[in-house]
């Protein structure tokens, strides 16, 4: 009795093993697993790893480059008709940033980005380890910007000017940790008892790295879709940048349909970009630091990391005809954008990639040592197109000061008239991901694809395979039961 009721258990195993077999290749047949993986990275659920890598982000290296003058006093005597410039750096920076969540609706997140959480040196990654203390030249940037600042305004102002920087060099010897974390004049002290918005440190990274509200609201879930995932709302609760609203405004009153990126609409953080990315798609990011969004111009498809990945420059072409061409009233270079009032004292500032390239500003005919290139100066970010998760990043841009005719100020002033004076470069590199968010992309990118097939296949010959079984045992059940009961007749 133990073993026929054994044998029954079995039968009805099999037949369960089949149906539930039966169940999952109709269900292989209908669905694409990688499309329902997706579907669940979209809705962006708390303590997956994907939105856990996210939190933890964004994190890489920042590497600055200074420009040293090396002929300062040929060229303030006239000696030299060029500035003499010699490229410094890498100076390295390791950061580390984080994502704080505020709220998360199953269509929506809001979070804070703190992008510079955890700023540490790298003494071996730069160029020397002892770099922060050696001394350069750069030009008195402070003295330059302010200048700029005034060049329109009423004369007396530019002599006010005069007399209080009368002993303002144009030149500064020091430390590039001086340049970088502490610049200051004493000059300045003075400027900003008469002009706004005047900082007392004017150090590049101290100012570049400071710490400020960046509250975004996104998109998420399968409600907005996979073509909006992670779509920027707003940023700060507004849909453009703050600094932009006069522009916005003038944009507003004119009849021309000009381009102009300072509106969010249909954007992204940079952080994370839609799936099943075509490299048709316009992509948009946000670049707060620049109070502008930017174009991503698809180049290529390479390989990064083991996975095909969308190359795409940061580069605007319709920036000549946009409305950042003008930092007050100096116009700009095709290749340059205005960031006057993003910076930091409220200055003519322009950003453009390192070393001018890409850039229709001649500048060989005011400097030499500088060698703009494709290979170091292009700034690109590479995405892998099915989890629009960025791969490579090498987010690149230099800060400038754009001259207008220095008439009116000191002789050594004048030696700079309409030179675009380069401050620093910088770059920020991307990390490799962590190896939890590498094995789920290999797995939903590569194996996915490859496992739906075998799956559906394994599923329908082990459906096959337990009817068959089913079938031949019962058969096999009731030829045996018939054959016992011949026996019984024959014997009675």
């Amino acid at each position: 009795m133990p073993a026929r009721k054994c044998f029954w258990c079995k039968i009805v195993l099999v037949a369960l093993l089949g149906a539930i077999s039966l169940i999952l290749f109709v269900i292989s047949l209908k669905v694409n697993f990688q499309w329902a993986l997706t579907q669940e990275h979209i809705r962006f659920r708390k303590g997956f790893p994907s939105q856990e890598n996210w939190i933890a982000s964004p994190y890489g290296t920042l590497k600055s480059y200074l420009f040293n003058v090396t002929n300062g006093e040929a060229f303030l005597n006239g000696s030299d008709s060029k500035i003499k410039l010699q490229e410094i750096g890498p100076i390295v920076y390791r950061i580390k940033g984080k994502n704080e969540i505020l709220n998360q609706t199953d269509s929506s997140l809001t979070y804070q980005k703190l992008r510079y959480d955890d700023i540490q040196f790298d003494a071996v990654g730069s160029c020397a380890p002892d770099i922060l203390n050696q001394t350069i030249i750069l030009p008195n940037f402070i003295l330059f910007g302010t200048a700029a600042k005034f060049h329109d305004w009423v004369f007396l102002v530019r002599h006010a000017f005069n007399a209080i920087t009368v002993k303002e060099p144009v030149l500064i010897k020091e430390t590039i940790n001086y340049f970088l974390w502490n610049f200051t004049t004493p000059a300045l002290n003075s400027l900003s008892s008469y002009v706004p918005n005047i900082v007392s440190n004017c150090g590049m990274l101290h100012n570049a790295l400071k710490k400020k509200q960046e509250i975004y609201n996104v998109k998420i879930g399968s409600k907005n879709g996979v073509n909006n995932f992670f779509r920027v709302n707003s940023l700060n609760q507004k849909k453009f940048f703050p600094e932009q609203i006069n522009r916005l405004k003038n944009l507003k009153l004119t009849t021309d349909a000009q381009y102009c990126p300072i509106e969010l609409s249909e954007a992204f953080d940079n952080s994370l970009f839609t799936p099943y990315l075509d490299p048709e798609r316009e992509i948009t990011i946000i670049a707060g630091e620049a109070c502008r969004t930017h174009l991503l111009n698809y180049v290529d498809t390479v390989h990064h990391l083991g996975f095909k990945g969308f190359r795409y420059a940061i580069n605007d072409n319709s920036v000549e005809t946009s409305c950042l061409d003008d930092a007050m009233g100096i116009k700009l270079h095709k290749g340059m954008f205005d960031v006057s009032k993003c910076l930091f004292n409220d200055v003519p500032s322009a950003f453009s990639l390192p070393h001018f390239y890409g850039s229709t500003y001649n500048w060989s005919e005011h400097f030499e040592g500088l060698s703009p290139n494709q290979k170091d100066h292009e700034a690109i970010i590479v995405i892998e197109p099915i989890s629009g998760i960025p791969i490579e990043e090498k987010y690149r841009f230099q800060s400038n000061i754009p001259l207008p005719d220095m008439a009116g100020y000191s002789k050594e002033l004048q030696r700079f008239s309409k030179m675009v004076i380069p401050t620093f470069w910088y770059e920020y590199d991307l990390d490799d991901l962590p190896p939890m968010v590498l094995f789920f992309m290999r797995f939903n990118v590569h194996v996915t694809p490859i496992a739906q097939p075998i799956c559906t296949v394994f599923l329908f010959l082990f459906t096959i395979w337990c009817f068959l079984y089913t079938c031949a045992t019962l058969k096999g059940v009731k030829i045996s039961h018939f054959l016992l009961n011949l026996l019984n007749y024959k014997n009675k």
